[in-house]
């Protein structure tokens, strides 16, 4: 059975530092360094703002500023999510030659690497969709999003569980949830959101949560997942990362 690096690593006061991990995962695995890799990790209350978006088309600065709401730019690209500690984030990291996703288009890819979450929300008890390019939802409403960075043969696939997030919060500071909402050239979608313990009606521990989702994971790919560390070489990348880029306003407001 093939194995894969489990890390559940995070810093949830520091979006900058998660983003700069996922970032030094897969400059990894370009190098042929590590095990196919999933992280689980959470971000404190934060707006991650997708690649190629104009932040103040799509964030109440003001609001951020007031609450103390992180904003940090991810390389990956796609919408702008809110996300605080009801929020439970996964990263896959692989080739685009590994079997999962060997030949298939960027769509189907997503598919793919949306199903195991999609596995585990069946054995819930739950009905979910998936939706292209990335989400799933329940009901109708959208309880997971993702988002894929592509880099030289390498793919970095991360998204987000909505758990017990703050969704009144969260449509108060993004901007796609107004009515004059314009959006740039890529614009956020605006769908409704739902919370996984509103769907399920009972209240959620997350390490339970994780546990059938590692479970439902390793069931959907045959995989073994290995409890992991980060590696000295990744290390020295994420604090790079870090600090040349996501920890800086020129990185972050730079459109």
């Amino acid at each position: 059975m093939e194995e894969w690096r489990f890390l559940e690593l995070e810093f949830p006061s520091d979006p900058a530092m998660n983003l700069a991990i996922d970032e030094a995962i897969l400059n990894s695995i370009l190098e042929g360094c590590v095990l196919p890799t999933l992280r689980f990790w959470r971000n404190d209350r934060s707006v991650i703002v997708g690649r190629f978006q104009r932040i103040c088309d799509e964030v109440d600065l003001d609001l951020c500023a007031k609450e103390g709401i992180s904003i940090v730019r991810r390389m990956s690209g796609g919408g702008t999510v809110y996300q605080d500690l009801g929020n439970l984030n996964y990263t896959i990291v692989l080739t685009d030659e590994h079997k999962l996703i060997k030949g298939l288009g960027i769509t189907e890819s997503y598919k793919v690497l949306c199903s195991w979450l999609q596995r585990a929300l069946k054995f819930m008890g739950l009905n979910p969709e998936f939706k292209p390019p990335g989400n799933i939802l329940i009901n109708g409403k959208k309880v997971s999003g993702s988002a894929q960075l592509r880099r030289r043969g390498g793919v970095l696939h991360h998204g987000t569980l909505l758990v017990n997030a703050d969704l009144n919060l969260m449509k108060k500071v993004l901007k796609a949830w107004r009515d004059d909402y314009k959006g740039g050239v890529i614009a956020s979608i605006n769908m409704p959101v739902t919370n996984l313990v509103n769907e399920l009606e009972v209240e959620i521990d997350l390490n339970e949560l994780k546990e059938v989702l590692k479970w439902s994971f390793e069931e959907m790919f045959s995989v073994k997942l290995i409890d992991g560390k980060l590696t000295s070489s990744e290390k020295f990348i994420a604090e790079k990362l870090y600090k040349e880029r996501y920890s800086r306003d020129s990185w972050n407001f730079s459109r």
